[in-house]
């Protein structure tokens, strides 16, 4: 297994690509902490881990709060004795309009969560990243971090920020041994996608509307988070790597 003997943090694992992911490292041997605001589906996710023979815990965490993200680390490193792999997965997309139309705390809503939530867990993660020799960080992004749409500022925005931090965080701790990579899954079967397909004229043409001619599964996103988790990555750093059905070349 690619991953044995190493620790994994999944924010947003209690559903969608968190879930599948938190359950695909778990496979290649990794122990897992599985963090959401979402305790129900949290469980869940550690549930299907433990069915699989695999081992995890659930951390509650509010990646927008700076103290909860501290204590993730902290509970990490308690349970498992460090932390290997970041996976900053939490994010949101309430699709809230324009500049005009968005209402100010629904911006720094959105940030504080897409953002402020990569900010604070890397900054508390890298520090025993650095302890245990090296890490990789794998943060999610979209295609809105370098097209845009309409009626989606806030978070096209704040995923142009996310590809920019994962540039900038690459940079700074290349000499670390630590990877930082971005994520990048187009439109995907979870709830943010699912809501995505409602709020469109013709979600049927929505869903068709990239060259392979439908949206994705968290299981068709999941290996590629174990690829760059895995030693298998270890020449790439600040990069986008692709899993939206050709949307951006088409």
């Amino acid at each position: 297994m690619k991953l044995t003997g190493k620790t994994a943090i999944v924010t947003g694992g209690a559903s969608g690509i968190g879930r599948a992911s938190a359950i695909a490292l778990a496979a290649e041997g990794a122990s897992i902490a599985v963090s959401d605001v979402d305790t129900a589906g949290t469980e869940e996710t550690v549930e299907l881990i433990h069915q699989a023979g695999g081992n995890a815990i659930a951390v509650r965490c509010d990646v927008s709060q700076e103290d909860e993200a501290r204590r993730l680390i902290d509970e990490t490193v308690a349970a498992f004795g460090g932390v290997n792999v970041l996976f900053n997965n939490a994010g949101i997309n309430p699709m809230e309009g324009n500049v005009v139309d968005l209402s100010t705390s629904e911006w720094r809503r959105i940030f504080s969560i897409n953002v402020d939530g990569i900010f604070y867990c890397s900054r508390f993660a890298i520090p025993e990243m650095r302890r245990g020799g090296g890490g990789r960080i794998i943060n999610t992004a979209s295609p809105s971090s370098f097209i845009g749409w309409a009626d989606n500022a806030a978070y096209i925005a704040s995923k142009g920020a996310v590809m920019s931090l994962t540039r900038a965080m690459a940079m700074d701790h290349a000499r670390d041994n630590i990877t930082v990579n971005a994520l990048v899954p187009g439109l995907i079967l979870t709830g943010i996608g699912r809501s995505f397909l409602a709020a469109q004229a013709d979600p049927a043409a929505a869903e068709s509307g990239n060259p392979i001619g439908r949206a994705g599964l968290p299981t068709e996103i999941a290996p590629l988070v174990v690829f760059l988790a895995s030693d298998a990555s270890s020449f790439s750093t600040g990069a986008p790597f692709y899993a939206e059905g050709g949307q951006i070349a088409s």
